[in-house]
This record gives C-alpha cells, sequence and structure tokens, in this order.
C-alpha cells in the first residue's frame, strides 16, 4: 500500500514488495545461515585460544583484531551514520525532519556519544585510584638524599593530584615558579591493579558490543522484509558484514584475561551471533506489514543507526583506535613492522567494510 505526501511523493504503508517475490522458505534458510556465520566468526578467536591445537599462528589473531578496528570505524562512517541521515531525510517524512532540522542523525549521534562517555566515566575503575587525599601544599628541595629526596617525592604527588599547574620551590635562596615536566611525573602514572585492568577492558567490551547489537536487529527486519534479487544481494552483503563484525568483537573478547572456564565470552559470542537472526525473525512475523520505507519504519531505523553510529565511533575511536596505536602501552608493545602492518590492517579492514556498506 502507499500514501501520499501533499508534494505527491508516493510512501510505503504496507508491504513494500510483490508477494509473489517473498519466497518463505529461502527466508528461513538465510536466518539459519546468518546465526551460524555470525556465532562462528565471534567465537572463532575464542576457539584458537581454547584449542591450541588448532595450530593457528599467533599472526592471525594480530591480524583479526586490526582488521576489525578498520571494520567497526566503517561500519560507523559508512554505514550507520549515512543510513541514518537517508532515512531520516526522506520526503515521507514530516517537515521537521527535512526541511526545520535535517542534521538530527548528527544530533543523535553525539547524544549517544556523551551518553557512552558518561557511562565509561561512572563505572570506570581509574577514578577509584585517584580518591586518594592531597596532603602537601607545597615542595621543599633538598640536595641530599633520604628523606629530602622523599619529602620531594610526596609533594610532587600531591601536586600533580591537584589542579594546580605551577608549584614553588625554594631555589639559591628565592622562590621560583615553574611547570612540571613531563620526566618528573613518570614515575607516579596511574597504576591499575589486575582486577582493576580486567574491569576496565571488560566495560570497553561491553560497551563496543551494546553499539554493534544495538543496529543488528534492524538489519535482519531488513533483510526479512525484502524479496526477490533486492533479497540475494542484501543476504550475502549481511552474511560478510557479519562474517568482518563478528571477527572484529570476537577478537577484543578473547584479549580479555578472562577466569579459567569463564562462560562469559561464550555468552557475548552468542549474543552478537543471535541479534540479527532475532531481527530477521522479527521480520518474518512481520513481513506483510511492516515496511522499511513506511514513515515509522524510516523513523525506527533512522534514529536507531544514528544512535549506534554515535555508540560505535566513540567506541572504535577510543577504545580500539586510541588504545591500539596512540597509548603509552602501544609504544612499547607495538613498535617497527608490527605497528606498520597493524596499521595497514586497519586501513584495509576499513576499505573493505566500506564496500560492503554500499549493500548492506
Amino acid at each position: 500500500m502507499f500514501r501520499r505526501q501533499d508534494d505527491g511523493v508516493a510512501c510505503h504503508s504496507g508491504r513494500a514488495y510483490d508477494p509473489s517475490e517473498y519466497h518463505l522458505g529461502l527466508h528461513v534458510a538465510s536466518l539459519f545461515v546468518v546465526l551460524a556465520v555470525s556465532s562462528l566468526a565471534c567465537a572463532f578467536p575464542l576457539l584458537v585460544l581454547r584449542f591450541p591445537r588448532l595450530r593457528i599462528p599467533s599472526s592471525v589473531l594480530f591480524t583479526v583484531r586490526h582488521f576489525g578496528t578498520g571494520v567497526l570505524l566503517a561500519t560507523a562512517f559508512v554505514h550507520l551514520l549515512p543510513t541514518a541521515f537517508i532515512s531520516l531525510g526522506d520526503p515521507c517524512l514530516s517537515g521537521f525532519w527535512t526541511d526545520d532540522y535535517p542534521a538530527m542523525p548528527g544530533a543523535i549521534a553525539l547524544a549517544a556519544i556523551f551518553l557512552i562517555a558518561g557511562i565509561e566515566m561512572t563505572f570506570s575503575p581509574e577514578k577509584r585510584c585517584c580518591a586518594a587525599p592531597i596532603g602537601s601544599s607545597g615542595i621543599t628541595t633538598n640536595n641530599a638524599r633520604g628523606e629530602g629526596d622523599e619529602e620531594q617525592r610526596s609533594g610532587s604527588v600531591a601536586r600533580q593530584l591537584s589542579d594546580t599547574p605551577t608549584i614553588t620551590r625554594p631555589q639559591q635562596g628565592r622562590n621560583e615558579s615553574h611547570e612540571h615536566s613531563d620526566e618528573e611525573f613518570d614515575d607516579f602514572k596511574i597504576k591499575l591493579s589486575a582486577e582493576q585492568e580486567y574491569h576496565k577492558a571488560f566495560l570497553q567490551v561491553v560497551l563496543l558490543e551494546c553499539g554493534i547489537l544495538f543496529h543488528s536487529v534492524f538489519i535482519g527486519m531488513n533483510l526479512s522484509v525484502s524479496a526477490g534479487s533486492e533479497f540475494i544481494i542484501l543476504w550475502i552483503a549481511i552474511v560478510f558484514h557479519q562474517l568482518f563484525e563478528g571477527l572484529a568483537l570476537g577478537a577484543r573478547i578473547a584479549a580479555l584475561k578472562w577466569p579459567p572456564n569463564a562462560v562469559k565470552p561464550w555468552v557475548m559470542c552468542l549474543a552478537y551471533g543471535c541479534t540479527t537472526p532475532i531481527g530477521q525473525a522479527i521480520g518474518l512475523g512481520l513481513h506483510s506489514s511492516y515496511s522499511p520505507d513506511s514513515e515509522a519504519g524510516l523513523l525506527l531505523v533512522g534514529i536507531m543507526n544514528a544512535i549506534s553510529a554515535g555508540l560505535l565511533i566513540y567506541a572504535s575511536l577510543t577504545e580500539l583506535l586510541v588504545e591500539d596505536f596512540l597509548s603509552d602501552r602501544s609504544w612499547r608493545t607495538l613498535r617497527g613492522l608490527r605497528r606498520v602492518g597493524a596499521c595497514s590492517w586497519v586501513v584495509l579492514g576499513a576499505i573493505g567494510m566500506s564496500l560492503i556498506g554500499a549493500w548492506a
């Protein structure tokens, strides 16, 4: 069925295809194919670590990890955000979306970024490490070793934890203000315990998975309400989409230091594997009445994709790209040709997912 806007644009309000082109058996088969590909792709890095007899080189996990970073970046920028702008800019929607505030998808993505940053700040274990009381209000310099050095070191810590950017210390009988150098604080960097490191990394992976799962349901719904040649093309594209994205997420899950026989990583893989098929099942039940080109469908898909784009942009940039390539730890562990190789895999992953994003 169609409805017409005042400007004559034909808009779908129900089924958007010829019923004779809809092959129910093929759609059901596609659900199980997507379920298998998604689950196995996400679980693959875990299986490699769990079963060393598979003899999968460590370089494979290295490649999957960084290739996946590029995949997730491209998913956010090439697939989700443009789709949100297209959906919410459709002429079938009211003038608020198309004329009054066409930048709404960007605003929604920005709000999602603020939300996810707030969640991470609230639950970050690092804030507990910086809650020590500030005791000293100054620093005393002593040329002798021993108690004078300890007092100076204690004062440095207090000043580092305060908001005061400068200090005053006596030198040659007079006070002079100067700014701390980076070297002066090298010994006072925040250090998390092993348990805190685990909780921090776990929170990052959970936020990353939330950004992925949020839009997966609607990918499945769109697949199930398509028909004919459009369905075949979309099915193939989504299979590759789920494969790459699953490997990316699985590599991050496997990188955590899980306790022996932990169940959580397998549950996270299963959650990723089932989300798109759940969307397909919903689409199968609603395929005769739901249309992604209807006003409700456009708003639903557009808003959810904008939110997912914000979540993935934040997670893939701050938790993956910055952590892997710009953090202090990365400069110690990723050097020379390994760094060049990792950067190359990120770019290749982004290119590959950008090409798939033209159809999925």
